[in-house]
């Protein structure tokens, strides 16, 4: 628990550190923007593929794989439903766009952090849950995947908070608590991977699940509403290849 809370916050002061990025660079061109989701969607595949796949199917008999599969299905169909219902934003280009509400005159900080907690819930769960047997090279390797999409991540987020008229003090701030809400999902993580191996395989199948859902249905489309899926494409190559070669570092 220890060590995974230790790298959650890891997780947390580098998103911190894309946020600062942020108020330094407050203009960003779409093809920027676009590169940098398809940069974090390319590590978050690579860690998921990498480090959660190989756990989920680490057992051979029939019923693990079906518990595995049938974690992947409940992550997609847990953030799906979280998409769907949950009235949020989301982020483009540097602009929001606002999602259909039940209240439209819903305060639209609140559905920005709202859309950032659905991203939030598998990298927690993710950074978590390889640390639930203690440190090994496949969590270090996922923590350090998570530490790397987080940078551009933060960058991209605090880019509509000053447009929306913040300042620069209170963006920061609230990008920071915005990044703390990842812990809980650590936590929890930890947890989940030091239960009994059935359960382990059932949540390491989950956040997989979780995890690729966000990427096919909200990260690399959104990196290609803009003409640029070309860089977007190479840029999610470059994430692949950077966290495949974390391994061997």
């Amino acid at each position: 628990m220890i060590y995974a809370i230790i790298a959650g916050c890891c997780v947390i002061l580098t998103s911190v550190f894309g946020s600062v990025l942020g108020l330094i660079f407050r203009k960003i061109t779409h093809r920027i923007n676009d590169m940098f989701l398809g940069f974090a969607a390319g590590v978050m595949m690579a860690a998921a593929f990498l480090g959660l796949l190989p756990t989920a199917f680490s057992q051979s008999e029939f019923s693990a794989i079906s518990v595995a599969v049938f974690g992947i299905i409940a992550g997609a169909v847990f953030i799906s439903l979280l998409d769907r219902f949950i009235p949020h934003i989301h982020i483009d280009g540097g602009q929001m766009r606002e999602e259909s509400s039940p209240n439209p005159r819903a305060n639209r900080t609140l559905l920005l952090v709202i859309a950032i907690a659905i991203h939030n819930i598998p990298e927690g769960l993710a950074t978590g849950i390889v640390f639930g047997k203690g440190v090994s090279g496949n969590a270090l390797m996922v923590a350090a995947s998570m530490m790397i999409q987080k940078i551009p991540e933060g960058l991209i987020v605090m880019i509509p908070l000053l447009r929306m008229g913040m300042s620069k003090t209170r963006a920061l701030l609230f990008s920071f608590g915005v990044a703390l809400m990842m812990l809980p999902g650590v936590v929890i993580g930890a947890i989940l991977g030091s239960l009994p191996v059935m359960l382990e395989i059932l949540f390491y199948g989950f956040t997989f699940g979780a995890i690729i859902y966000v990427v096919s249905d909200e990260i690399i489309p959104e990196s290609h509403e803009h003409g640029y899926q070309r860089y977007a494409t190479f840029a999610l190559i470059v994430g692949i290849i950077t966290v495949a070669m974390l391994q061997y570092i």
